[in-house]
């Protein structure tokens, strides 16, 4: 009897604290919901939001793509335009509520290695200066940048995958001396 009651005393507990916890922002991502292959080399993306900056509409949407990548066009909901600048294409127009699904599309070709996540960074702007960097690159990042994994349907053949950043080595580095000039010691060619 006893086992019984604290089961359901903890039971009626966790409920509480369920109902009781606000929605973490991380739960409201700007996502990357579709990448469409044209056949041509192209595809068309479809980023979308339901949610503003704690309570307050979305006036602004930043994304950029891929280095290596390139944008061809961006469409938008009806009272925004978008303007695209190298591989950033930003929308700003009317704020859309908190609540309120909207969708964004870019026409790219995407440059990468199939099976590789394509992060796609974003910035959410609200009115009164709120707003989201959704860049983390983990999924278990605070607010993780839009992604996909690259497959070989919506990469571009003809362009070539963006070269490696620089603080991403492939091979150990040569230790270098710091008092002599020459560029590694004696006994290394």
């Amino acid at each position: 009897m006893r086992s019984g009651v604290v089961r359901a005393a903890g039971v009626a507990l966790a409920a509480a604290v369920l109902v009781l916890l606000p929605a973490a922002p991380a739960l409201a991502h700007v996502l990357l919901e579709s990448a469409q292959p044209n056949g041509d080399g192209s595809v068309t993306l479809t980023f979308s939001f339901d949610h503003g900056c704690d309570g307050a509409p979305t006036e602004a949407l930043v994304v950029r793509i891929p280095a290596g990548s390139s944008l061809l066009s961006a469409g938008q909901p009806d009272g925004w335009r978008s303007t695209v600048k190298g591989n950033t294409v930003e929308w700003t127009g009317p704020g859309i509520a908190d609540g309120t699904k909207a969708a964004f599309t870019v026409k790219a070709r995407l440059s990468g290695k199939a099976g590789e996540p394509l992060l796609f960074p974003a910035t959410q702007r609200c009115t009164g200066g709120k707003g989201y960097e959704w860049i983390g690159a983990e999924d278990a990042s605070k607010e993780p940048a839009p992604r996909l994994i690259a497959t070989a349907a919506v990469l571009d053949p003809g362009l070539s995958p963006a070269p490696p950043r620089p603080w991403a080595r492939t091979a150990p580095a040569t230790f270098r001396w710091p008092w002599l000039w020459a560029p590694s010691p004696p006994w290394q060619p």
